[in-house]
């Protein structure tokens, strides 16, 4: 699965795999507000933890 669907259905999102057209796939993601609320989080860490410090 991909990384960011996985992220999504870790923090409590509904992974559907609509369809698949040769190597394409076709997901829908859908969930509760907590969910999109910690989905966020997570980005928000990762994003914190690639930007380079400003002290350097």
């Amino acid at each position: 699965m991909d990384t960011l669907l996985k992220i999504a259905q870790d923090c409590g999102f509904s992974v559907v795999l609509e369809g698949r057209i040769g190597t394409q796939e076709y997901n829908s993601v859908s969930g509760p507000l907590q969910a999109l609320e910690k989905f966020a989080e997570v980005i928000r860490d990762a994003a914190l933890q690639e930007q380079p410090r400003q002290d350097e």
